[in-house]
Parts: structure tokens; sequence; C-alpha cells
């Protein structure tokens, strides 16, 4: 749904919803732009697990910025997720 279909939607004059959008972006996303949060990539640390661990059997756990933890086992959709999230 477009922004425009939206604030039809909900009765709110367009130039009003973008501003408001506009506000929320900046308190909430540190004032960076779309196209900034989209050259930023994911960083990541490279671990090394004891012989002891099984493959298969490790779950691993990524924290993103704003504190919030996603656990998983498949590192390639981990760090895909991690990606979308963090965008």
């Amino acid at each position: 749904m477009t922004q425009k279909a939206f604030a039809k939607r909900e009765g709110v004059n367009i130039h009003t919803f973008v501003a408001w959008l506009a506000q929320y972006r900046r308190e909430n996303d540190g004032g960076m732009s779309q196209s900034r949060r989209a050259r930023t990539q994911a960083r990541f640390v490279e671990l090394s697990a004891p012989a002891s661990c099984v493959m298969g059997a490790t779950t691993l756990e990524v924290v993103l910025r704003d504190g919030r933890i996603v656990r998983g086992a498949d590192a390639a959709s981990l760090a895909g997720l991690a990606r979308l999230l963090e965008s």
C-alpha cells in the first residue's frame, strides 16, 4: 500500500502523514536516511568453536543494535535475517 493510499484510508492529509513519518524516523532511526541505511552493512565477529562442539547441535545467537536477540542454527539464514532486521 502506498503512503498516499494509507493516508486516504485513515482520513489523514498526505502531507501531514509524510511529516509525521519523517518525524518518527528522525526520532527512532537516529536521523539515518533511507539511502544511508541501505549502505550500512551488518558487521560480524568471527568466532571459533571448541572441538567438542557437534555440528548441527550448535545454536547461533545474533544480538541486534536495539538489543533484540535472534537465535537459530543456520548461519546463512541468520545473517540474512540480521541484515533485514537492521535495515
